[in-house]
């Protein structure tokens, strides 16, 4: 699908940017995805994922109603209990042990081609799960401990990691464990 002159305008920014371009926005236009998490922690995501005219979001809470102002004429928002069929990419936020069952429960569904977790608690941690991968870390089954200072910080880099996987902004991206422990951080890519 061509972009229009409304969308070139629209989303100038980021169809400017090294690998993303037009063909990157059509991308994101034409993407499904889910996002899940705490309301609390997915809000500040699904606003810049409307923004970034992802198509079509799926969003699945754990716990508290998701308040979304931002309106994109381009994005469709659907909030629902159960994980919808085959989407593009799941984006989940895991800020509580609730979050955490969701993500264990869409990881193991793995309808989705791609797949980001952040979690929140201490050490925080993404990991990023291109196409055709599965999931092998254990971390994801472990319970959810004490909160880690940078949660905000954490979950809007897990948000520009599914935006570049969305967009196709690398040829072959690789599967990585990305972990922040204080002011260090440490990439994993796994095998």
């Amino acid at each position: 699908m061509a972009l229009t002159d409304a969308q070139i305008d629209r989303y100038s920014r980021q169809i400017i940017v090294p690998h993303v371009g037009g063909r990157g926005q059509e991308r994101l236009l034409a993407s499904r995805m889910t996002l899940a998490g705490d309301a609390r922690d997915i809000e500040a995501p699904l606003a810049y994922l409307v923004g970034a005219g992802v198509g079509t979001i799926f969003v699945k809470s754990s716990a508290g109603q998701v308040a979304f102002t931002e309106t994109n004429p381009d994005v469709s928002i659907t909030v629902r209990d159960e994980t919808p069929g085959a989407v593009d990419l799941a984006l989940i936020i895991v800020g509580s042990e609730a979050a955490r069952k969701i993500a264990e429960e869409i990881a193991c569904s793995r309808d989705e081609q791609a797949l980001v977790i952040a979690r929140l608690d201490q050490p925080g941690r993404i990991a990023v799960i291109p196409k055709s991968r599965t999931l092998t870390e254990a971390a994801l089954r472990a319970a959810f401990g004490k909160r880690c200072e940078a949660a905000d910080f954490i979950a809007m880099l897990a948000t520009a990691e599914a935006f570049k996987l969305l967009a196709g902004y690398a040829d072959q991206p690789s599967a990585a464990i990305i972990e922040f422990d204080g002011f260090a951080t440490s990439v994993r890519v796994l095998p």
